[in-house]
């Protein structure tokens, strides 16, 4: 029966399976291997793990193994992989059920999924890079119980998720994780046109960026409604267009739907009224003309 002392295979050693080996090394449970074809990715991370690096997971993997590697890729591995009986496979994409590991799908093998809930960057955080988050969490009695046990031995929380619903769930991390940092990247380069590079602009909208997530998990969702739209503040919206039409056109129709979209919970909040909305939607409106 897997538990603690169960020796673990990362398979992938990007941002994910970085994060995830040295996080579950710092706990002091072993890994067994990373796989990865990066010599100096792969071979850096095993040593730091006091673990050893292989390229293909064709000899038998450690009695839990778990894959790191993009959702395209996954079903190819699953093909691969020599598992022990009684072995763990779980994988951590966040839209994915188990049924992409169908190829495992044998007796006594107990297939599981993990997904944190984070943004991870290459040469991000070191152990602790998990710790704090939520982790969607879905297999059978046994791979389930053990993976909620390894996310709260690394400092993670574990939610269920359905699997007809995790196309939705990994939506909702998308906009925040993948999408938002386009967003991120996008204003920080605003600050060029005025003279300004990028660095001094991260070291300005970063503070704000980890302020909006402590808000929004100390104070709900209403909490972290605020701004010139939901001040229902026309006149600097104008200018905001005026300028984005004048240095950064790209960027005008991505600014008239965040507005738009910060409307309904303005609403909800009470810090717009029904003639306020209006107005400031005919601003918008008036803009995309």
């Amino acid at each position: 029966m897997p538990d603690r002392s169960t020796p673990i295979t990362i398979v992938g050693a990007g941002a994910l399976g970085q994060a995830l080996a040295r996080s579950i090394h710092s706990v002091g449970r072993p890994v067994h291997a990373i796989v990865s074809r990066s010599l100096e990715r792969g071979g850096a991370l095993a040593e730091e793990v006091d673990s050893r690096r292989v390229e293909e997971p064709l000899e038998p993997a450690g009695e839990a193994v778990i894959l790191c590697v993009p959702d395209d890729h996954i079903a190819s591995v699953v093909e691969r992989l020599k598992l022990q009986p009684g072995s763990i496979l779980a994988h951590c994409a966040g839209s994915r059920g188990l049924d992409v590991l169908e190829h495992q799908q044998q007796d006594q093998i107990h297939l599981g999924s993990m997904h944190p809930v984070m943004v991870l960057a290459q040469s991000g955080r070191g152990a602790d890079a998990l710790e704090g988050a939520t982790a969607a969490i879905d297999g059978d009695e046994i791979s389930r119980a053990w993976l909620e046990q390894l996310a709260e031995d690394i400092g993670m929380r574990s939610v269920m998720i359905p699997p007809e619903c995790r196309g939705m769930y990994h939506l909702s991390a998308a906009l925040v994780g993948g999408l938002m940092t386009g967003l991120l990247a996008a204003a920080a380069d605003l600050w060029e046109i005025i003279g300004l590079d990028r660095s001094t602009a991260a070291s300005a909208l970063g503070p704000m960026v980890q302020e909006a997530g402590r808000n929004l998990e100390a104070l709900g969702v209403l909490g972290v409604v605020m701004g010139p739209a939901a001040r229902g503040d026309t006149g600097t919206i104008r200018r905001h267009l005026e300028e984005l039409g004048t240095h950064a056109p790209q960027l005008l129709p991505l600014y008239r739907e965040l507005v738009l979209l910060s409307v309904p919970y303005a609403l909800e909040q009470g810090l717009l009224d029904e003639q306020a909305a209006m107005a400031l939607r005919s601003v918008v409106e008036a803009a995309s003309d």
